[in-house]
């Protein structure tokens, strides 16, 4: 009796000691509780194809619902031709496709790497295997500009609508603004089974691509967190030396020599490596990005050029399945230098985790094989056509920071764009949801995106509104003073609206000489001092269309190392000296915090334990 009596005494108290071990404060991102609409939805309108007359423009709809859909006689019309649908029952979840022309859309799915079958045809009977359409009224072919796509019952009644462009609908399936114009080889698509019938439930991607919901990861496992120029070299080249099976790498440029070695180091033990590039960056491909792609290739990798309508500006890489690497850096000189006195401010993460980088490694290969098959040119043939200079430079800066490598829990949201960089359950949710305090480095910001404010500005601002610290450091090198729209005139902005309402808000220029870096070229973000974001994302408007890729991390370990990288930086910058020893020791001071907690878990532990055994002697 007495046993169980100091067994129920003891319960308690192990409670509170594993409380004080693993406490920690959620910070997620879920998906907002939204209902599948009552019927049959549209949820892709491919208007402005990249082929001759447009053959393979296609709508498609969706069954949301538990139950089939008898659609026989149903149509969809754009208030100028109607299509009308045969005896069919669209199933639970079915996606079906309508098409203009079966063989064109097979043929363009194909090139971008889908073996998708059409459902029905509407135009010239192109496949006798793909049922018709009946045809009313004028031919049903969605104008480029603008038009409309109207779902109908088979008693004429709106079931669905989806506008875009300079449409004038009017009627009741439509609220606010048309979706915009989608430029050419952009699809119009539905994001979720939302149905708030407003340009919010869409999204313009790239034909062939699928939309990536966000996804919260819950984590116990290790991860490193580095910088450039200090260490970034050092910790992508010991990643990659230790893949034994795959490497996937996506990136805007590559014109590093030193991290081509380590690729062909990874051929050269049977890795399967496959590398995507952006086909058209600024200015083009140089010729050692060239050189790097013709050797990845004779030597068996695979190489293939993003040709989408946006650029495909992310960079990170996924290793054998199980890790993944994201960073703010091209794979140069300046991003990830060898010699660690010279390049950008930039950062990045390793998370070794399977789930993280399936993620990843399904983004990676759907755009992969969407992309076109990297081709040498003539003169990249020829012998001794180009000599890569094997020069490394020299800078002024002295390194600071080595990688920080911790295992803890931890959470990871995926960040994409253009699928999700808007969310709410992202970056923007992540600002709104601060409580504290929001510390951002950033490339580029400028103030307006078109007419419309810097949604992320604005996020900001609102942020100090609510009381949050405010520190922003903008790049002060890749800007022109002339233009009016760029980080000057941010920094003016955020500084001017903290002045007149007095908030605990202040932006500036990175001072890029006290420091010796080249330029600031981080996109990054560390929200009360336990969230940080790292992504490829510029904040202007042309960004949020293209293929970004980043993660949201939550852990007060792994932010503290960027809070230091952010504070050694600002100081440098802002006040003119060096206060990195300070940062340090915040970090060191969580740490400390820590083990003290745990020796003191321990200490309570031992004597409860040590009293448990006494008394039961006694018994």
């Amino acid at each position: 009796m007495r046993e169980k009596v100091a067994f129920k005494c003891l319960v308690p108290v192990l409670i509170l000691a594993l409380l004080l071990i693993s406490t920690h404060e959620s910070f997620a991102y879920t998906a907002s509780g939204k209902t599948a609409p009552p019927t049959v939805i549209i949820t892709e309108v491919y208007p402005d194809t990249t082929t001759k007359n447009e053959l393979d423009e296609y709508v498609t709809i969706t069954n949301p619902c538990i139950h089939p859909v008898n659609i026989e006689g149903w149509s969809i019309t754009d208030n100028e031709g109607t299509i009308i649908f045969p005896t069919f029952e669209i199933q639970p979840n079915q996606t079906i496709y309508v098409t203009r022309n079966a063989s064109a859309f097979v043929a363009q799915m194909t090139l971008a790497g889908k073996y998708i079958s059409p459902d029905f045809e509407y135009g010239s009977d192109s496949d006798p295997t793909v049922p018709q359409m009946q045809r009313k009224g004028r031919a049903f072919v969605l104008r480029n500009t603008g038009d409309e796509v109207i779902l109908q019952d088979k008693n004429g009644r709106e079931v669905d609508v989806a506008i875009y462009g300079d449409s004038s609908y009017e009627g009741a399936g439509w609220f606010g603004e048309p979706l915009k114009k989608p430029r050419e080889g952009m699809i119009l698509r539905r994001t979720g089974i939302q149905d708030t019938n407003q340009r919010e439930d869409w999204l313009n991607l790239p034909f062939g691509s699928s939309y990536h919901a966000p996804e919260n990861f819950s984590i116990y496992g290790e991860a490193t967190a580095f910088v450039s120029p200090d260490c970034s070299f050092y910790a992508l080249r010991g990643e990659m030396e230790n893949a034994s099976s795959s490497l996937y790498i996506n990136l805007y440029q590559f014109d590093n020599p030193c991290l081509m070695d380590v690729v062909v180091d990874a051929l050269n033990r049977s890795v399967n490596v496959c590398l995507l590039l952006e086909g058209s960056p600024v200015g083009g491909i140089t010729d050692e990005g060239r050189y790097i792609a013709k050797t990845i290739t004779e030597r068996g990798g695979t190489v293939r050029l993003s040709r989408d309508p946006f650029l495909n500006h992310a960079k990170y890489a996924v290793i054998d399945n199980k890790t993944v690497i994201v960073m703010t850096e091209n794979w140069k000189y300046t991003g990830v230098p060898s010699n660690n006195s010279f390049g950008n401010r930039g950062w990045g993460i390793v998370i070794r985790n399977k789930e993280v980088a399936n993620y990843f490694k399904a983004v990676f290969l759907e755009d992969l094989y969407r992309g076109e098959k990297f081709a040498p040119k003539l003169e990249d043939l020829e012998e001794n056509a180009f000599f890569m200079t094997r020069a490394i430079p020299q800078g002024s800066y002295v390194p600071v920071f080595e990688p920080w490598t911790v295992t803890c829990s931890f959470t990871v949201i995926p960040v994409l764009a253009p699928d999700t960089i808007l969310s709410n359950e992202t970056i923007l949710g992540a600002i709104n949801s601060a409580q504290e305090s929001i510390f951002v480095q950033q490339f580029s910001a400028g103030r307006f995106w078109g007419k419309e404010p810097n949604p992320f500005i604005t996020a900001l601002i609102g942020a100090a509104r609510r009381g949050c610290e405010v520190k922003v450091l903008l790049d002060s090198k890749d800007y022109n003073v002339n233009t009016w729209n760029d980080n000057d005139e941010a920094v003016a902005w955020m500084n001017k609206v903290a002045s007149e309402e007095n908030l605990n808000l202040e932006a500036n220029l990175v001072d890029l000489d006290s420091l010796g870096l080249t330029k600031l070229h981080t996109k990054g973000l560390i929200v009360d001092g336990k969230v940080v974001i790292i992504t490829s994302l510029n904040w202007n408007a042309n960004s949020i269309h293209n293929r970004e890729a980043g993660v949201i991390v939550e852990s007060e370990e792994i932010a503290s190392f960027y809070n230091e990288v952010f504070f050694y930086d600002w100081n440098v910058s802002v006040k003119g000296e060096a206060e990195g020893e300070a940062g340090r020791g915040e970090r060191g001071a969580h740490g400390v915090k820590m083990k003290v907690v745990g020796v003191a878990v321990t200490l309570i532990l031992s004597f409860v334990i040590f009293r448990v055994v006494k008394w039961y002697k006694r018994v």
